[in-house]
């Protein structure tokens, strides 16, 4: 009994603080090392057992794990009393510990320094040596991994598999054990009926987690932002105020200061997010624009331009060009701007030319006929405004040699193809029915104006139907291949079809013929195949003339030769009911006829699932049969 309860005391003492593997190359033994020193479970076993967090991004979202955030977040999704983490660095080792007073960050020259620390901070044993670890790096490593497992690091593993928590009972805390068990802690359940658009549900849970631990007012913050409740602002504050080691809730603040105009009080919560966060791109270049709403434009930009430095932006990069237009500065604006533009996936340039609307300097209208000309917008009256207003300035050379540049852009309009399916192959000629997508390529000289394409079907001088599509596309662009919006073809005879984007159009005919079931398949994405998975006609096959004939002259071989296989009861048994009343599914599938196969198939085009997943055979004797 004294090995027992001393065993029991151990597992207490075990439950109270987990140590979690450090960040570096000889992290595996350091962690093990602490662990063993403070009675903790193995750290590899947080490896396998620490769970993301329920938002989006998890731990990186929220700053990094090995934080001091990620600590106090680590702590509060397993239940533990203390977390310990640790990163070696150049300067030496790094500690995170979060306990119920908070969490605290420390670096320290040597891994001994470090365990008298925590000493000091009543966690270690006082005058205890710091313990080796037990296990080689390789090996923790590969345990960590779940490789090789020994019983406890088996017992983990099947926890994440559902089999129950074996040896971790009594040994890690309980909220880690019932999480893995499927009991959800609210801020996971909450996300959860976010995901299943019950956002009443959602919203109540996130204004009941208002006041709870950090886990769960992030949680209700970022559910309120998700779901653009109007409580999201007062919410950032407070979980700033609340837990300001957490650099999300200084972003969060700086956003909602933003949408106010409060600039000041974006680059305090900026400059207060980047004390925890230095290398984060995303708050140099808002901090740069926060610079710029407080008047400070050469703070705004040197911060952008850090901010360049960390990670190349668009944003960042129209900052530049717009604070260095203020300035005067055309080559350099325009390099920023030439740099914004080449980064841009199509989402910027709009603010970046609204930005540019809202000043009255020289550059701000040259660069805005800039931009627009190279985001396919309408530039010529930009240009010309800029002359007008400006004719002596030195950038009213480039002006000028804009505008004559414009003067002879164009754009060329070419039908690649014609298409069942988008992207997909040649499908002429066509057939009663079916929907046409034409395939295009468009050229814009310099640059590819936007505009709507447009798809037009004719027949005897009137426009049966009309479909048009906006484009979008990223500035720069050129040349692009997109499918125009698809018109049905309502009945046989001949058509025009006729493709348009801006001046640029191509008229072509169309014979459309009778309806074919493979092609009508085909464009359902529904693939005929044998009882061998074999498919019974090539893409080719399926859209060419004789796709029909094919189709049912092979479904008809299919069957027959399944039908040996057909002598369960229920398949020799004749049919008490349809329209095959009397006869047995083995003696349809002895004597198919092409009227059965072609029924067959329009019930399927009827109801798709009954051959998506299935093969012919299969599908043929279900529909037989009957629900």
């Amino acid at each position: 009994m004294r090995w027992i309860s001393g065993l029991l005391f151990l597992g207490l003492a075990l439950a109270q603080g987990l140590v979690l593997p450090f960040e570096g190359p000889k992290g595996y033994g350091l962690a093990q090392a602490f662990a063993q020193g403070l009675k903790a479970p193995p750290p590899t076993l947080l490896a396998l057992l620490l769970p993301d967090l329920p938002w989006r991004g998890s731990y990186e979202l929220a700053g990094g794990l090995y934080t001091k955030a990620g600590a106090r977040l680590a702590r509060a999704v397993t239940g533990a009393d203390w977390v310990l983490l640790g990163r070696e660095e150049e300067g030496g080792l790094r500690l995170f510990l979060a306990d119920a007073q908070g969490a605290k960050e420390a670096l320290f020259p040597t891994p001994e320094l470090a365990w008298l620390w925590l000493q000091g901070q009543g966690l270690a044993p006082r005058r205890s040596p710091l313990p080796a670890p037990g296990l080689p790096e390789e090996r923790l490593r590969a345990l960590a991994q779940g490789e090789d497992p020994d019983p406890l690091h088996q017992s983990a593993l099947d926890l994440k598999e559902g089999r129950g928590s074996g040896l971790l009972e009594g040994l890690l805390p309980q909220r880690l054990l019932l999480l893995w068990q499927g009991r959800l802690p609210r801020a996971y359940e909450a996300f959860r009926l976010l995901a299943e658009g019950k956002r009443e549900e959602a919203l109540a849970l996130a204004a009941a987690m208002g006041e709870g631990d950090v886990l769960e007012r992030t949680a209700a913050h970022l559910l309120l932002r998700a779901l653009e409740d109007e409580r999201w602002k007062a919410s950032a504050r407070r979980l700033a105020e609340a837990f300001p080691e957490l650099p999300l809730a200084w972003e969060e603040v700086s956003f909602a200061a933003f949408q106010e105009g409060q600039g000041k009080e974006a680059k305090e919560a900026l400059l207060k997010a980047l004390a925890l966060r230095p290398d984060s791109w995303l708050y140099w270049t808002n901090l740069g624009w926060a610079y710029y709403l407080t008047g400070d434009l050469p703070r705004a930009l040197l911060a952008s331009e850090r901010a360049v430095r960390l990670q190349p932006n668009a944003t960042a990069y129209y900052n530049l060009g717009l604070f260095r237009a203020i300035y005067g500065d055309f080559l350099g604006a325009k390099a920023a701007y030439d740099r914004a533009l080449r980064l841009d996936e199509g989402e910027d340039y709009p603010e970046a030319l609204k930005d540019l609307e809202e000043r009255e300097e020289p550059l701000a209208l040259f660069f805005r006929a800039y931009l627009a000309e190279r985001a396919g917008l309408e530039a010529k009256p930009l240009y010309e405004a800029f002359l007008e207003a400006h004719p002596k300035h030195p950038a009213a050379f480039a002006a000028s040699r804009a505008l004559k540049r414009l003067k002879t852009s164009q754009v060329r309009l070419q039908v690649l193809r014609f298409t069942l399916i988008p992207g997909d192959l040649e499908a002429r000629p066509f057939r009663k029915g079916e929907a046409v997508f034409p395939m295009v390529r468009l050229e814009g000289l310099p640059y590819l104006g936007r505009g709507a394409l447009e798809t037009l079907l004719w027949q005897e001088g009137k426009v049966l139907a009309q479909e048009a599509k906006p484009l979008g596309f990223p500035p720069l662009t050129a040349a692009l291949e997109e499918t125009a919006p698809a018109v049905t073809l309502p009945e046989e005879g001949r058509y025009t079809l006729e493709v348009r984007y801006g001046e640029a159009q191509v008229l072509l005919p169309l014979e459309v013929g009778p309806e074919s079931l493979a092609r009508r398949l085909y464009a359902l994405g529904l693939e005929a195949r044998d009882l061998s998975g074999q498919a019974l006609l090539t893409p080719k096959e399926a859209l060419g003339p004789e796709g029909e004939t094919l189709l049912l002259e092979r479904t008809l071989k299919a069957l027959k030769e399944a039908a040996p296989l057909a002598t369960a009861p229920r398949f020799t048994t004749p049919l008490d009911q349809g329209p095959y009343k009397g006869r047995s599914v083995q003696e349809l599938l002895q004597n198919p006829t092409p009227e059965l196969v072609r029924a067959f198939y329009q019930a399927v085009l009827e109801n798709p699932e009954l051959l998506a997943e299935n093969d012919v055979v299969n599908a043929f004797v279900e529909w037989l049969l009957g629900p």
